[in-house]
């Protein structure tokens, strides 16, 4: 009986060696380029190219192009190089292209040389051509082109760097006929597309095929950019033991697990396999591995995202040893541009034991970080939750340091805060302490510490705001003639309540 030989043969073959009609057709297309264009030293340019006529190509315009080929462009030349009386040349890219890609249609995977121009005349020519084009022609002593000489990347970068095998359209073929090339196709920009779709409408049998493929690349594709949206769909569509075998890959070395957060696309592929973790056993499991991790993808734009995922969907109880490991680090989270943000999600999705081991450790941090450019929005958080046993220990935390704290460009948002969002009792505590401070005229005209002083009046009641008119009336004068001072005084001319 006849063999038939399967498209899925090694992948060292060339696609082209499974049609026999190839072969024949190349073959065919080389005897008659050495009939019809066996030129010699005596031909005209022009009658060279009389013979490459590219009119039939129905990607070029039929007007605006000389007979004869594609390089002598009428009304619109790129290129004054000169070939002969009357001829310029200057191709646009459009017009080199398609000549190229006609070029490269036939032949071109043997890298067969053989010459398209007279030998006398090809060198000047094309390297004009060349130039105009954006193309790289290295000649060889034969003068002779070779057509994987031409740097078409411009054309086809994306096919240089792709498996010949997937040149060929894959629309007719079944995950079957793609046995043993599955971890390739998905990391292809059109294979993971086609892949996509036929997971959706796999059978058992091929869903297990693709599975048993991808299984032992499952952390290297989850980070690629494309084969990501492969690894989402078999997460979709695969049982719960192969989501077992996943969650097993991913958090057998801890560190590859954090890798992959890490990672753009690789924190999209964690997420969607968290939305399928079912069991308390996968979220405990998943949850201890990436734990240790926590400082590192707390000061990640891509791990931030797999920990807020986190903090919304699981339990407190799951979230626990995580957010332990966030407190015990939570200083230098704190001084982070995207750790800040994950510290006030970690106090927003916290409770019990885990939250006020949170409190507590940023509260003890907190005269420090209220002075640094990205901590002070965490001590402000905290004030903002208005949980009053928290509020009365952070300012305790503070106090003595008010009005150092108002000259300093971040502390003095924390102390307008503190003034803000404390209770009665509290702000008059606060006034008291800038009252009694040897700087607090300095506060009168510091770029920050005027801030201080008029949330301060619109806060104050009573004794307290009388000390506070009394103290700017003292130094009226010299407010008036500072850009500062004047801040202060345009509050009081906002309500009518100086009267000088």
């Amino acid at each position: 009986m006849e063999s038939t030989v399967p498209f899925l043969s090694p992948v060292s073959q060339s696609p082209e060696n499974h049609f026999s009609f190839y072969h024949n057709f190349e073959l065919f297309y080389m005897e008659n380029i050495a009939q019809n264009n066996s030129f010699d030293q005596t031909q005209t340019l022009e009658s060279a190219f009389s013979g490459l006529n590219v009119s039939g190509y129905p990607d070029l315009p039929d007007s605006g192009y000389q007979f004869g080929g594609g390089f002598a462009r009428a009304g619109q030349d790129r290129n004054n190089n000169v070939i002969g009386e009357g001829t310029k040349v200057g191709p646009d890219v459009e017009s080199w292209g398609a000549f190229m890609y006609s070029s490269y249609q036939l032949g071109s995977s043997r890298n067969t040389e053989f010459s398209i121009l007279p030998s006398s005349n090809q060198t000047r020519l094309l390297s004009a051509a060349a130039s105009a084009a954006g193309c790289t022609m290295p000649f060889g002593l034969n003068n002779n082109i070779n057509r994987s000489s031409f740097n078409t990347s411009k054309l086809c970068n994306n096919n240089q760097t792709r498996p010949h095998w997937l040149h060929e359209p894959l629309n007719c073929l079944s995950l079957g006929d793609l046995r043993g090339r599955l971890v390739a196709l998905a990391k292809d920009q059109y294979g993971c597309k086609f892949l996509q779709k036929s997971v959706e409408k796999a059978s058992k049998e091929e869903i297990d095929m693709v599975f048993m493929e991808v299984i032992d690349h499952v952390c290297e594709l989850m980070s690629n950019s494309f084969a990501n949206f492969v690894v989402q769909k078999v997460v979709d569509v695969c049982s719960e033991e192969q989501k077992n075998q996943i969650l097993l890959m991913v958090v057998k070395n801890r560190f590859r697990l954090v890798e992959i957060c890490l990672n753009l696309h690789g924190a999209r592929a964690v997420q969607k396999l968290l939305e399928k973790l079912t069991t308390q056993q996968q979220i405990s499991l998943f949850m201890s591995a990436l734990s240790p991790g926590a400082v590192a993808l707390s000061k990640d734009l891509n791990g931030h995202r797999v920990i807020q995922y986190c903090l919304k969907n699981f339990s407190d109880e799951d979230n626990k040893y995580f957010l332990n490991v966030v407190a015990n680090n939570c200083y230098q989270i704190a001084l982070d541009k995207c750790g800040c943000c994950a510290l006030k999600h970690c106090l927003d999705h916290s409770n019990g034991e885990a939250r006020a081991h949170l409190f507590q450790e940023i509260i003890a941090n907190a005269l420090n970080l209220a002075k640094d450019q990205y901590g002070n929005y965490v001590v402000q958080h905290i004030l903002e939750l208005k949980e009053t046993q928290t509020t009365e220990s952070l300012l305790r935390q503070l106090q003595g340091n008010y009005a150092s704290l108002s000259c300093n460009r971040y502390g003095s948002n924390v102390v307008e805060r503190c003034l803000l969002e404390s209770e009665e009792p509290l702000t008059t505590r606060i006034i008291v302490e800038l009252l009694r401070s040897p700087i607090v005229s300095t506060l009168l005209l510091d770029p920050f510490g005027n801030y201080v002083i008029q949330s301060a009046l619109s806060v104050s009641k009573g004794f307290v705001f009388d000390a506070l008119l009394n103290l700017v009336q003292d130094h009226y004068p010299i407010m008036r003639s500072h850009s500062y001072g004047k801040w202060v005084l345009a509050w009081f001319s906002r309500r009518k309540q100086l009267h000088m």
